[in-house]
Parts: C-alpha cells; sequence; structure tokens
C-alpha cells in the first residue's frame, strides 16, 4: 500500500498547506515561510510519484524511497491535522489577537512549528535522492480518466459464464441421481480463479435442482472450520433463525431436526481444512437426511477432497484457448467481439495464452482493457515484466497483480484497505464509505461538487467492473452489499501488508510500519492486547475490533487512547463498558467513532465534544444511554450520526446545531416525545 498511497496523499496535503498559507495564524506566529517551503517541495515530489509508483515494482531502492515518504506523509498530515484544529478553535473562539493568545497557547504552537521545520527537512532530504531515479514528471493520473462505458457496463453475471456448460451438466446428473447412501458428498477441485463457485451457483440455481430438493443450503467456510460457527450457518440458511439464545448442546440437536427427514442440497464453498477429524465432527451431524441428500464441498486441496468425498472429486479444468478469447473479448470489448480490431485480436491471444485457462485472470486483465482501443497500451500489458514474476503452483497473484497496478492511485488505496476485513465478508457499502472517507481516500477536485458518499459508491462500482470486487447487489436504495474473490482478497492482503493487520492471536507479530488494525479474535484478554498492538507504530490509524468482546472494558480503552494519539477510526461494538474514559476528548485527528451495540453503554463525557474532526458517530443500539453530550453543537464536523437513546427529548440548540449533519438516524428511541 506504500507506493499506493503516496500520490493521493502528497495531493491532499498540498490542499491542506494551501488552506494554512497566508492564513492569519501562519502569519501571526511566522509559520507561513515554512510553510510555502514545504508547499514547494511537496509539489516538486508530487510530480514524479506516478512514474515512481509504475516503476517501484522492479527496484527495490525506489520502493524504499516511497515508504520513507510515506513515514513523513503520516506525520505531515498529523502536524497538519493539529494546526488546522488550532485554527478551528480560534474561528470558534473569535477574531481577535486576545483570544487568539487564550486558545492557543505558545507552547502549542512553538510545538507545531519545530515539527513543520523538522519534517521540511526530512522531506528536503528524501526529495534530493529522486534525482537518481531519473523519474519523469507527471502531475495528473491518467488512470483517473474511466471511460463513460465503463460506468455503464454490466458487472459480471452467471450468464456471462462461458465453457462450463459440460461441468454444470455432470454435476446436476449426480445430484439428481438416487444415491447409495443417505448423504453423497462431491468434491469439486481445482486452483484458484478457475470459477468453482461460479460453477456451484450455476448448479444450485438450476431450475431441475431446485425441483428435486426440499431444502437447499449454502455456507462459504474458506480458512476458519469452526464446526460451531458451521452448523449455525448451516441453520441461518436453512431457516433464517439466529441461535444466539441457544445453549451451546442444543445447536447440534437443531440442526439435526431441521434435515431429519429431508432431501437436502448443501453447499459448502472454498473449503482449506485437511483435518479429518473436525470434518467428522461436522459430517456426523449431516447424515440425516433422507436418500438422495447431497453435499457439495468446492476446494483447491486434493487432500481435502480425499476425506470429504463419497464420490471422484470432479475436476474442474483452465478453459481452452477458444474460449479464453471469447471470454477476454466479452470483457475487452464494447461489442463482446471486438470484430473491427484485428491488431487487438492478435494481441488478445498472446495475452489470453498467458492466463493458462484461468477465467478470473482474463476477466481481470479484459477489464482493465475495456473500451480501451490503443494498441500500444494492449501492447504494454502484453509485454509488463509481471508476467516474468515467480509464480507460485496454484497462484495467480502476480496475473492480478498486474490489474492493480493499472489501477487509479485512489482506487489502489481503497481496494488495499478491504484486506482489515476477513476472508467471505460481505461488505456493507455505506460502512465501507464511512472507513474511506475517515482516512481521507475519497477527495474530489477543488471545484468538484460531487458528494463524497456517491464518490465512494463510483469507486465501488469501478472496482466491481475491473473485477476486484463481486456479487455486487443493492440491499436497499443507494445502499449496497458486495464480497469479494478469494484471490482478490489475497491480492489486496498482498499489497496492504505494511500498512494493514489483522490479528488472530494474541502472540501475532506485527510490522512496526502497520499503521490499521482489525482485531476478529473474540477471546482476546484486555490485559494482553496492547502488548500485541505495542509492535505497531504509534501512529496507529485504525483500531477495528470485528466481533464483540466480553473482556474488553474502560482500562483497555484508557490504554487504546493514550498509545494512539493519531487515530482517525475507532470501532467498539459489543462490549461490555458502561462509560467512555474521558481521555476520549484528546483523540482530536479522530474521524469515525463506532459505539454500536454497547447495549451496557449508559454515559458519554462531556470531553467527547471535543472531538471537532469527528465524521460520523455511531450509537446505534444503545439502549441504555441516558442523554446526549450537552455540547455536542460543538462536534463542528459532525456529516453521519446513528442515535440510540433514553433521553426524553433532543435540544434544538444540540443536535439542531451541526450545520454539517446529512445523515440522521433516530432508532428505537421509545423515549423521546414531539414538542408542539
Amino acid at each position: 500500500m506504500a507506493e499506493s498511497i503516496v500520490f493521493g496523499t502528497a495531493t491532499e496535503i498540498l490542499k491542506k498547506i494551501g488552506s494554512l498559507v497566508g492564513g492569519e495564524l501562519s502569519l501571526l506566529w511566522n509559520l507561513d515561510t515554512d510553510l510555502r517551503r514545504l508547499e514547494g517541495t511537496m509539489s516538486a515530489i508530487r510530480a514524479v510519484l506516478l512514474d515512481a509508483e509504475t516503476k517501484q515494482t522492479q527496484n527495490h531502492q525506489l520502493r524504499d524511497w516511497l515508504a520513507k515518504l510515506k513515514d513523513v506523509f503520516y506525520d505531515a498530515e498529523d502536524v497538519l491535522d493539529e494546526f488546522d484544529f488550532q485554527a478551528s478553535r480560534r474561528s470558534q473562539q473569535g477574531s481577535s489577537t486576545l483570544k487568539v493568545c487564550q486558545c492557543f497557547s505558545s507552547s502549542n504552537l512553538i510545538k507545531i512549528g519545530h515539527k513543520i521545520k523538522e519534517i521540511r527537512e526530512r522531506l528536503d532530504e528524501i526529495a534530493d535522492d529522486r534525482l537518481k531515479f531519473h523519474l519523469i514528471e507527471s502531475h495528473v493520473d491518467v488512470r483517473r480518466v474511466i471511460p463513460k462505458e465503463r460506468e455503464t457496463n454490466s458487472f459480471f453475471q452467471a450468464s456471462d459464464v462461458i465453457g462450463r456448460e459440460k461441468d454444470k451438466e455432470n454435476i446436476i446428473t449426480f445430484l439428481t441421481q438416487p444415491g447409495d447412501v443417505n448423504v453423497s458428498v462431491i468434491p469439486i477441485v481445482g486452483i484458484g480463479g478457475l470459477g468453482k463457485t461460479t460453477l456451484s451457483k450455476m448448479v444450485y440455481n438450476d431450475e431441475r435442482v431446485y425441483r428435486h430438493f426440499v431444502l437447499k443450503m449454502w455456507v462459504c467456510v474458506s480458512d476458519d472450520f469452526d464446526v460451531v460457527r458451521l452448523i449455525k450457518e448451516i441453520i441461518y440458511s436453512a431457516t433464517d433463525e439466529d441461535c444466539a439464545k441457544l445453549k451451546a448442546d442444543e445447536i447440534p440437536r437443531r440442526l439435526q431436526e431441521i434435515l431429519a427427514g429431508q432431501k437436502f442440497l448443501l453447499v459448502l464453498d472454498d473449503v482449506w481444512n485437511e483435518n479429518r477429524m473436525k470434518w467428522m465432527d461436522l459430517g456426523n451431524l449431516l447424515l440425516n437426511g433422507v436418500n438422495g441428500s447431497k453435499i457439495i464441498v468446492s476446494t483447491r486441496s486434493r487432500i481435502v477432497a480425499e476425506i470429504v468425498g463419497t464420490v471422484s472429486p470432479h475436476f474442474i479444468e483452465g478453459l481452452s484457448p477458444e474460449d479464453s478469447l471469447s471470454l477476454f473479448k466479452k470483457c475487452a470489448f464494447k461489442d463482446g467481439e471486438g470484430k473491427d480490431f484485428p491488431n487487438l485480436i492478435k494481441i488478445a491471444k498472446d495475452i489470453v495464452g498467458k492466463c493458462k485457462g484461468v477465467p478470473l485472470a482474463m476477466r481481470s486483465l479484459g477489464s482493465l482493457l475495456f473500451a480501451n482501443t490503443d494498441e500500444d497500451e494492449w501492447l504494454r500489458i502484453k509485454r509488463s515484466d509481471i508476467w516474468q514474476l515467480k509464480q507460485e503452483k496454484e497462484d495467480i497473484l502476480p496475473v492480478l497483480k498486474l490489474s492493480y497496478d493499472n489501477l487509479p492511485s485512489h482506487l489502489k488505496q481503497c481496494f488495499a484497505y478491504l484486506s482489515l476485513f476477513p476472508k467471505d465478508y460481505i461488505y456493507d457499502s455505506d460502512y465501507v464509505t464511512r472507513h474511506w472517507m475517515a482516512h481521507g481516500l475519497l477527495a474530489t477536485s477543488n471545484d468538484d461538487i460531487e458528494e463524497l458518499e456517491d464518490v465512494a459508491v463510483r469507486c465501488m462500482k469501478e472496482l466491481c467492473s475491473r473485477c476486484f470486487l463481486e456479487d455486487f447487489t443493492e440491499c436497499y436504495h443507494l445502499f449496497y452489499n458486495f464480497k469479494m474473490h478469494d484471490l482478490m482478497h489475497d491480492l489486496a492482503i498482498s499489497v496492504a501488508k505494511s500498512e494493514c493487520a489483522v490479528i488472530k492471536s494474541r502472540s501475532q507479530i506485527v510490522d512496526g510500519s502497520v499503521r490499521h488494525f482489525s482485531i476478529i479474535d473474540s477471546d482476546f484478554n484486555a490485559q494482553k492486547t496492547p502488548e500485541v498492538l505495542d509492535n505497531g507504530s504509534k501512529t496507529v490509524r485504525s483500531l477495528i475490533f470485528l466481533q464483540g468482546n466480553e473482556h474488553i472494558g474502560v482500562s483497555f480503552i484508557g490504554t487504546c487512547i493514550f498509545k494512539f494519539k493519531h487515530l482517525r477510526l475507532l470501532t467498539l461494538c459489543d462490549m461490555p463498558f458502561e462509560v467512555l474514559p474521558n481521555s476520549v476528548g484528546s483523540l482530536i485527528h479522530l474521524r469515525y467513532l463506532d459505539l454500536s451495540f454497547n447495549f451496557a453503554l449508559k454515559k458519554l463525557p462531556e470531553s467527547i465534544c471535543k472531538l471537532q474532526k469527528l465524521d460520523t458517530f455511531r450509537l446505534y443500539c444503545c439502549s441504555q444511554l441516558k442523554k446526549l453530550p450537552r455540547n455536542i453543537r460543538r462536534m463542528i464536523s459532525l456529516r453521519h450520526v446513528e442515535i440510540t437513546t433514553k433521553e426524553l427529548y433532543l435540544r434544538e440548540t444540540g443536535i439542531g446545531r451541526l450545520s454539517s449533519l446529512k445523515f440522521l438516524l433516530l432508532a428505537d428511541c421509545q423515549n423521546l416525545y414531539q414538542v408542539p
């Protein structure tokens, strides 16, 4: 992510400096000269970043240079944020010099001044190094220009599948024929990207299969083969029942009740577990279906197939050269054929040959070249150095990396950030939008009046049209759900590994450069967690708990606040604490705070109103919250607010004074009444 973040970050820093240069505070405290010099150095560096980004793949020294730049840019953002924060306080206090002095201590100004000077000196030193790389200047990321046709290009659908009809018919024949045992298991085996999940969906949704089985269930397994979790998901797929209220010993019995006497079809998609005992623990619960019940298991592993299969596996192969070219043309040309571009077809045959029959690779590269008829661009893709990278067995990441390298810088950042969520995660467009906004990944040009929420959806649709995202569906008006293919998720982890980390265990080693953390271990011990995070950077930007944790209380939150002063995003959902520590008011950089589903939360400290940068504040399902902070009107940047409270009424001098507010949700506020 380092190589993709620098151009976008440099652009935003320049905008921020431009807003401060010549301002009353910068002139009053003699910071204007340093700001202008910093602006000049930043402009010179930004001019060569796009070329550096393109060339860094094969140049280790250039990658190191970009990593150093990234570190300085982060520090620059933080200092400018502090300066802007003080300027905002000053504007609220009034314009007289006396009030400036009252609200803005000289010690703070001296510290900020020293920091700006230090950053300028560091940047000057790094800037000089750019000359040895012979980089070409470019001020505009031409990859930002998205063809108008792409905006209406339909996303990949099952009806677009090419070359899998025979596979589909063979599996349907097996599913609909009588079995020798009550429940038969057929593994679908193939390397990543061949379309195992797509084939399973084609079969699952076929009318013949629908008529043949009384009950159909689909569960994404991935690399977390937790038997209890899988049982719960099978039950939910079958009945929409939530097992949260069931005791541990009741969950397996409930599954057996559902399956008893039913001829069912169960798809276990993307199975990695090679532990036979775990499979037996689950398999023994699935044998109550009537004769003819079937289970499809899709997997990359032949060992998994041997463990679970009761019949010979169905091995899915790469597409034939003819089908491969047809799929590529369908994705690359407006008419799906390219009849008017014979030279491009010749180049396409060479590109397709390098994709080795893998549909995901061909869809990705075809989408990359969609509506682009520049022959030189096609030749550039064909001759790219990425094809020379060592390709491990059952790995097509180098091919996908080529598509990633050709993304605009802002889309690279957005895509890489999604690595913080687990495989098979169902992303919510609204939540993703708020996360991207918190980190400034959705910047628009100065003369662009487009809302950031609209920019975010456009980015998601663009990533989907390029095959980085899939299953993009509208769930309700203006909001969407989507997923990410496993290999694309692997790619996201690969490109973001220096920036993002998912913590799955207390003993996990974390790289010191990581700034974005998500924690998915529900048994995390609150006293141990800070020790794990200590290995990370002190300028942590994101701390996300993806699952509730009963061990996390006020002391742990206070420790995190003390350690990570530069947080932009903090998610603390479904936890048992009753109050937030008063120190939360020190997180002056915070843009996103999610306290949803904290059913024990009763009180928010008044200090939270110091968070003048806070954009998103989620208090959804905080059913015990007695009242909102009295001075909430001071949270001048609030744009998106969700509230559940026991309060009787909301003061006009509070929520009513939030001039930046775009979205307000009042949910389950049963005590609220309307003032006449």
